[in-house]
């Protein structure tokens, strides 16, 4: 299963219908427990951004395979909302200090069918449902998770369900997550039978905890202390000078090939580009986890020396900075819970000198866990703490194991894929990486113009070293010249 943007996923033409979450303005209620950190920078954003706000919202698409029943499926939107109270509560005051938070009970939300067109063309689906999502999805106005469905031309036994929700009550996991559980409520409203899913707890609690927590950070802590020994360990004259992180600076001019993975297509003006690869095959993975297994590690640091590698060859450095997100579901009871369970760790890979792949991977592995214990604390209160440069990354870098996910070997016969929007222009560069049942691959979004040639350069520089270590079995390192060759 893929990460794309929209316009990426191959839509299909039909009949499409928007299943509306309606409640009056009077069952509105204010609630004690508080909004997340995150939760209060990303609506205090889009209340600054005011009517600019546009394009910002994560979803994921799959077929469910029984014919489209209005009433089934109205009923099954109202179960999903009675099971994450993420989904009923908002926010009132975010062009304030203190913003505060306001749910709704379960009773007073009702689902509304609204028709947005009949037997329509791909091409139309997707710019109606692009631009409804678009348009609708925001921290400020509820609700905060919408969903369309698309009735086949070509077949009457399944159709699409696409949905999109704002990143306040919604994060990878549970983008992952919903595949099975609207699939099993959908089953379970058409059967009668019972849904078979556990229930968890609610972010809404989760989130006041968080703030608990950080209520009690003092700059005594360990994870103040990580965090500033990251910022600190910034080097001025490497191609990564920043405290906080930014994607390092390529010497591209030095090399004469074109990359091998760039961009499928360029992205609207305005917005960043963005690119999904396959890296590995199925075979292909199996055998570099076993190869990283048998140079003492695992894949994640196996990823995660090739990156290095990549950054000593284009950049003349194979110490790389990044951010990665980690969640933040610590207990069982927030299992598979909807909500923003996300936190960041710093990372900072030293190869040492290490000359070959093999040789490296221990050391990236001890170095890639060196600050991990600071993912317990969120970051907002410590950044208040130590002041400095704490402004968003600049290079965040995320690799996620999906294979024994709860329904991941149906997930190609569903045409399933998780999405996310479109995303303005700005100098952040994200990977993603996932190991999925058919294999591994990586999604990004960049910088358009020269340094999306950067980046596609790293991309194709990254894939290479990955064949290269699986097809030879080790790979030499020369911290800025890379040896094609095998190593042993």
């Amino acid at each position: 299963m893929e990460y794309t943007e929209l316009a990426d996923y191959p839509l299909p033409g039909g009949s499409l219908t928007a299943w509306v979450p309606e409640a009056a303005p009077d069952a509105w209620s204010l609630d004690p427990r508080r909004l997340s950190y995150m939760h209060v920078e990303h609506a205090n954003r889009a209340a600054a951004e005011g009517d600019d706000w546009y394009s910002q919202w994560i979803g994921t698409a799959f077929l469910i395979e029984r014919p489209l029943d209005g009433d089934v499926m109205s009923e099954t939107m109202n179960r999903w909302y009675a099971r994450h109270e993420a989904f009923r509560t908002s926010v009132t005051g975010a062009d304030t200090e203190a913003p505060r938070r306001i749910t709704l009970p379960i009773e007073s939300i009702s689902i509304s069918r609204r028709p947005m067109g009949d037997h329509l063309s791909s091409t139309e689906v997707f710019e109606r449902v692009n631009e409804y999502f678009n348009t609708t999805v925001s921290p400020l106005s509820w609700p905060h998770c919408i969903a369309v469905t698309v009735e086949l031309d070509d077949r009457d036994d399944a159709f699409l369900v696409v949905f999109a929700a704002d990143h306040t009550v919604m994060d990878a996991y549970t983008q992952v997550f919903a595949i099975k559980e609207l699939t099993a409520l959908y089953e379970s409203v058409v059967t009668g039978t019972r849904d078979g899913l556990a229930e968890f707890g609610s972010y809404v609690d989760f989130s006041d905890a968080e703030r608990a927590i950080g209520d009690q950070i003092r700059d005594t802590d360990d994870a103040v202390a990580g965090w500033s020994r990251f910022f600190a360990a910034a080097d001025p004259d490497s191609p990564q000078p920043a405290p906080m992180p930014t994607f390092p600076v390529v010497r591209s001019s030095e090399f004469d090939e074109a990359p091998t993975i760039i961009a499928e297509r360029t992205p609207d003006r305005g917005f960043q580009a963005t690119l999904s690869s396959w890296l590995l095959d199925a075979d292909q993975t199996a055998a570099f986890n076993a190869l990283c297994k048998d140079a003492g590690a695992n894949m994640q640091a196996g990823i995660y020396t090739a990156l290095s590698m990549a950054a000593a060859k284009l950049s003349g450095s194979g110490e790389l900075r990044f951010i990665n997100p980690v969640h933040t579901r610590s207990e069982m009871k927030w299992g598979e819970a909807a909500g923003w369970f996300v936190g960041i760790i710093p990372v900072h890979l030293r190869p040492q000198d290490a000359t070959t792949f093999r040789a490296a991977i221990t050391s990236i592995a001890a170095s890639a866990s060196d600050y991990k214990a600071v993912g317990a604390a969120p970051f907002a209160p410590i950044a208040d703490l130590i002041g400095g440069d704490t402004t968003p990354p600049g290079l965040v870098v995320s690799y996620i194991d999906l294979r024994h996910a709860d329904g991941a070997d149906l997930w190609d016969a569903r045409r399933a894929r998780v999405l996310r929007s479109s995303t303005r222009n700005a100098d952040e560069v994200y990977f993603w990486i996932n190991r999925v049942p058919t294999g591994t691959n990586i999604s990004s979004r960049f910088p358009t113009g020269q340094r999306a040639d950067m980046v596609h350069r790293f991309i194709s520089t990254f894939h290479q070293i990955l064949t290269t270590v699986i097809a030879e079995g080790d790979l030499a390192y020369d911290h800025g010249v890379l040896d094609a060759t095998n190593a042993s």
